[in-house]
C-alpha cells in the first residue's frame, strides 16, 4: 500500500490548519461590515500558495483543493435552505439538530454576506483545484493564478464599495477606484509570489506589473461572479505568454 509522502501530509496539514485558524480568527474578531469580513477571508485564502511548495503529487493537490470546493458548495445559500428544511422536519428539535443549525448559521457568514455572487466562493476554489493539480511541481503558476484573484479581486471590492465615486460599465458596473486597487493589490502580491519562488527581482517587477493589469483589465470586463475563475485562467496565460519561468 503506498505511502504519502511526509511533504505531502505537511503541506495538507498547514493548509487546513490555516484555513480553520483564518475563518475562526474573522468570526472572532472581525465585527464590522460582513462583505468587507467575506472580502478579508477571500484575501487570506490566498497566502496557501506559499505552502504549496511542499508538494509531491498532483493527488494530494487535488484532495486538499478538491475539499474545498465540497465545502464551499456546502455551505452556500440554498444548500444552507435545504439543510434548514430538513431539520425542520420531525424529529427536527433533537440536540444534535440544533447543533447542526448552530453550525450553519456560522458559516452562512463566511459564504453568504450580500457581497458577491453566492458561488463565488467555490468559483475561488474550483480555479484553486484546477491550478493546484495542474502545476503540482510549479507552484509558482498557482501564485501567478490566484494571488490577483485574492488580493487584486478582494481589495478591488472594498475599495470600491467604499471609496469608489467615479462607476463605469463594460459588463457590469464598477468604479475607477477599485480598478485601481484591482491592479496595485493584483501587482504587489504577484511580485511576492513571484519573489518567493525565485524569480530574480527585476523581471518578477515587469511580470508583476504586467499581470496586475490584465487581472484589472479581466475584473473590469468579466460577468458578475465569474471573475473568480477568469482572473487566474488568464493571469495564468499571460504569465506563460510572457515568459513565465522555466
Amino acid at each position: 500500500m503506498p505511502v504519502l509522502p511526509v511533504n505531502d501530509v505537511l503541506c495538507g496539514l498547514l493548509v487546513y490548519a490555516y484555513v480553520f485558524a483564518v475563518i475562526v480568527l474573522i468570526e472572532k474578531l472581525w465585527k464590522g461590515d460582513q462583505a468587507v469580513g467575506r472580502k478579508i477571508l477571500h484575501m487570506s485564502m490566498g497566502n496557501i500558495v506559499f505552502l504549496l511548495w511542499l508538494l509531491t503529487s498532483p493527488w494530494t493537490a487535488f484532495v486538499i483543493a478538491g475539499s474545498f470546493v465540497v465545502f464551499t458548495f456546502l455551505v452556500t445559500h440554498r444548500m444552507q435552505q435545504r439543510y434548514r428544511a430538513a431539520l425542520g422536519r420531525p424529529p427536527g428539535a433533537t440536540l444534535l439538530s440544533r447543533g447542526y443549525r448552530a453550525v450553519i448559521g456560522k458559516l452562512s457568514k463566511v459564504s453568504v454576506s450580500g457581497a458577491g455572487n453566492e458561488f463565488g466562493l467555490v468559483y475561488y476554489c474550483v480555479a484553486f483545484l484546477a491550478l493546484a493539480f495542474i502545476f503540482y511541481d510549479r507552484p509558482v503558476f498557482v501564485a501567478v493564478g490566484l494571488l490577483p484573484l485574492a488580493y487584486g479581486d478582494g481589495m478591488g471590492a472594498i475599495v470600491g464599495r467604499r471609496y469608489g465615486a467615479h462607476p463605469f460599465r463594460l459588463i457590469d458596473k464598477k468604479t475607477v477606484e477599485g480598478s485601481v486597487a484591482v491592479f496595485g493589490a493584483s501587482a504587489i502580491a504577484v511580485l511576492a509570489g513571484l519573489l518567493f519562488y525565485g524569480m530574480p527581482p527585476a523581471a518578477a517587477i515587469g511580470m508583476a506589473l504586467a499581470i496586475g493589469a490584465v487581472s484589472a483589465l479581466v475584473e473590469a470586463a468579466a460577468p458578475y461572479g465569474l471573475d473568480n475563475l477568469a482572473i487566474p485562467a488568464i493571469a495564468v496565460l499571460a504569465f506563460l505568454l510572457l515568459g513565465g519561468m522555466p
